[in-house]
């Protein structure tokens, strides 16, 4: 049974690219269906985990508003942090869900009992991945885990 879901955000939570203004302001966008499925995962009693390897206002932005359990930015090694979070909740791996896209996530895919990625996800992930979902990153690809997550634990 899952407790943990544990996201990256460029290229899950966001559909991976970045928009710039003239003055250098970024702007991405995250779809009001993966939104509802942070809130619905931690209505649930799931913790909900953010690692991203950037560190920007974007992440702190969602930082705030989702205030996960555990959030991780500027993190390169997200195994690492996978593995602090497995430690300071004494979870077993069959207990945790890592979402991700890309190469920064094959290593801490490997560790968790459900290694997820998006349908736009590098096909270095793709080979890990215990379910591909048919969802791009950013376009409602949570939902869809939540929905796999719910079938899963019906009896």
């Amino acid at each position: 049974m899952i407790k943990i879901v544990v996201m990256d955000i460029d290229g899950v939570l966001t559909d991976g690219k970045v928009t710039f203004d003239s003055s250098g302001n970024e702007f991405k966008t995250i779809d009001y269906r993966d939104i509802d499925a942070i809130f619905e995962l931690k209505r649930r009693g799931l913790k909900v985990g953010v690692i991203t390897g950037e560190s920007t206002s974007i992440a702190k932005v969602i930082r705030d508003r989702f205030q996960p359990d555990f959030f991780y930015s500027g993190c390169k090694d997200k195994a690492a942090a996978l593995n602090e979070i497995r430690f300071q909740t004494k979870t077993t791996r069959e207990e945790i869900c890592f979402v991700g896209d890309g190469k920064y996530d094959v290593a801490a895919m490997k560790l968790a009992g459900l290694a997820v990625c998006p349908a736009n996800a590098v096909p270095a992930v793709k080979a890990v991945a215990n379910r591909q979902l048919k969802c791009a990153g950013g376009a409602g690809c949570l939902l869809e885990l939540l929905e796999y997550i719910g079938e899963a634990e019906q009896p």
